[in-house]
């Protein structure tokens, strides 16, 4: 009989290998919308759902993404993003 396979070790080790979001945003300065739809499209790897709306696959650190977000909010700008914990649990942040 084989020896049960172990789980990997490490921040990925729960079968989790990327972080999902979904990430909705309203920007009135169209410099920093162009920058957050660039991240979104580029470094991001999002798929556009709408205009101002991006599916986002990949490992970055929620807390990473939401400090990026919110120096390209203005006083008038809104931006909310869901995520996947690895726990299971989908969870939504408002920024603003």
């Amino acid at each position: 009989m084989d020896a049960p396979k172990k789980r990997p070790s490490g921040p990925l080790g729960s079968g989790f290998m990327n972080r999902g979001y979904l990430l909705m945003f309203q920007i009135a300065d169209e410099t920093n919308r162009k920058k957050l739809v660039a991240l979104c499209e580029g470094e991001w790897q999002g798929d556009p759902v709408l205009d101002d709306a991006y599916e986002i696959t990949n490992e970055l650190d929620p807390d990473a993404m939401e400090k990026t977000i919110a120096d390209l909010l203005g006083e008038n700008d809104r931006a909310a993003y869901y995520y996947l914990t690895d726990a299971k649990r989908m969870f939504r942040v408002v920024l603003g």
